[in-house]
Order: C-alpha cells, then structure tokens, then sequence
C-alpha cells in the first residue's frame, strides 16, 4: 500500500547530521553552535521550538487526510460498494498560533548566514507543497462528493490521488533535511544550557539514548534486504542494549529534590526496552525470511514516539 509518510516519520527518528558546512561536525563532534553564548543558544532553542511546532502542525494534516486517502482510492478501485466514500471528513488544518517573534521563515540572527539561508528556503518550499496538497485534495474533496467518478470511471480521481502520494513525498522530503539540521544545532544548545542543570547527566543518558534508537532504526529502513545489513544491524543493536543496560543501572534522580522525576526516568527506560523486545523480535524474523517490512519500521517509530513523550515528561 502506498503512504504518504516516510518510513522514518516525525521529527523523532530524525537525526542525521546537518548544521554549518553542511552539517558535519568537528573531530571532537561539535557543530559550530556547541559553544554559543548564552542569548544565542536561547534564540537557536526557540526557533528550535517554533520549527518543531511548525512541522507538527503540518504533519498533524497530512496525517489526518491519508486514511480519506486510503478509503478513496480503495473506493475508486470498486465503484459498486455502495458505501466506500460514506463517512468521510474534510479535514482540518490548525493554525499554530505562536507568541513567539521568531517564525519559522524568519530563523534569528543567532543561526549563520547559510543556516539562515537553509531555514528560509526550505520553510517556504514545504509551506509551498503543503499548499498545494491542501488544493488537490480539496479537488478530490469535491469529485468524490459530486460522484464525478461515474463519469470517467475515477480516471481523475485516481490521478488527483497519486499527485497527492507524490506531492507528500516531496513534501517529506523537505522535512527531513528540515528536522536533521534541527536535531544538530538544537541538540548543541540544549547541551550548552544543561551544562550547570542538576539533573544533566539523566538527560543526556536520555538524550543518547533516543538519538542511539534513531540511527538503528534508520540503519533497518535503509534496507529492506535484512541480510545485506544483518552484520551493522547485529552491532548497532547490541551497541544500543550495552548502553541502554548503563543507564537503567544509574541511580534514580533523588525524588526527594526532584519529586516525579524518578519515575520519568524508570519510565524512559522501560519504553526503550519494549524497543529493543521490538527489534529483537523483527531482527530475529528477518534473519529468517530475509527481509524487514514496512510494519516493522513502523512498530519501531511508535516505540520511539513513546520513548519521545517519556523523555518529554522528563525534561518539563
């Protein structure tokens, strides 16, 4: 079945390297922003922020029209059931309403003269293609309601449909150059700011942890050929379950100072272990058969979306 999301979907499961010079790093692995002033930081961490609330917006929609999608192609494709387009609804697209100076086409001084340049260009392009998605399934919106396709057999639905699978494509791919050069520079601004925070070492165990998760799952997404990876999957993973086994044997933040936050921590850890259960299971699967499926990627996004939250209700 075709999606319009990538595999990797969501800013999550995002972070290749990509800030200045084109987003590599020093030696030592810092990018350029790893020793910022402290008003720097600040503004790289609120752009950060309106950015990530910006394409969440953006996918929030998307998401919400593929399952119409789906059900409209799948009608298109048997026009005599009678209740394929029953229930449909005309999604919505929020406005994000922000107090914050900073916009996403308006990246602050703070950011270099190329990442300003970045962040402008590609903020316009996706706002561009988003645009123009929201049109053609409006277009779509009201065939299906006029029953246009008893006319030409859904021969311009079908188009309309496939123009919006590919249109999502060009979309995504947009976010996640967008999302990678995010990761980089807000993950040296946090880490700047943390340096004097009590409870820093958690959150950089966190913090390692998830972006550890990222790279294995896009390790397995790269190839859906299992064997041509089973090798680099076999270490990634063991990498992942060494470093993870670290961290679970830390002791717990006191919660007698940081009332909660004990029980975010154990609860962090035990998301990454049903991830792990996850992976083992599919890497053992796929050793068998060969091949990693889409679902597998997926089931391993959805742990790292709880892995996300856990680590959000850390860090608040």
């Amino acid at each position: 079945m075709k999606t319009l999301f990538k595999l990797t979907a969501l800013a999550l499961v995002l972070s290749v390297t990509a800030c200045k010079n084109d987003g590599k790093k020093d030696s030592n692995g810092k990018s350029t922003y790893a020793e910022a002033d402290e008003k720097d930081v600040n503004e790289i961490i609120e752009y950060n922020n309106v950015m990530v609330s910006f394409t969440d917006k953006n996918n929030g929609y998307i998401k919400r029209i593929e399952s119409n999608i789906i059900r409209i192609e799948k009608g298109l494709g048997n026009p005599n059931d009678r209740f394929a387009f029953t229930g449909l609804l005309m999604p919505f697209s929020m406005s994000t309403i922000s107090g914050s100076r900073i916009k996403p086409d308006t990246p602050p001084s703070a950011l270099s003269n190329d990442d300003q340049k970045f962040f402008k260009e590609n903020v316009v392009s996706m706002t561009g293609v988003l645009d123009k998605i929201k049109a053609t399934y409006k277009s779509l919106d009201e065939y299906i309601k006029a029953e246009d396709w008893k006319d030409d057999k859904g021969v311009k639905g079908k188009a309309l449909v496939d123009s919006i699978y590919s249109m999502g494509k060009k979309y995504y791919a947009y976010d996640e150059v967008v999302l990678a050069k995010l990761n980089v520079i807000g993950d040296d601004a946090e880490r700047v700011i943390l340096k004097t925070h009590p409870l820093r070492e958690y959150i950089f165990a966190l913090k390692d942890d998830r972006s550890a998760a990222t790279e294995f799952t896009k390790l397995l997404a790269s190839n859906k050929n299992y064997k041509s990876i089973e090798t680099k999957a076999k270490a990634a993973y063991q990498a992942l379950e060494d470093q993870h086994n670290k961290h679970v044997a830390m002791v717990a933040p006191d919660a007698t100072k940081f009332p909660g936050k004990d029980g975010y921590f154990r609860n962090f850890n035990e998301r990454l272990n049903d991830y792990l259960i996850a992976a083992r299971k599919m890497m053992r699967d796929a050793a068998t058969s060969g091949k990693l499926t889409e679902y597998n990627i997926e089931e391993l996004v959805r742990d790292q979306d709880s892995m996300r939250s856990a680590y959000n209700n850390f860090v608040d």
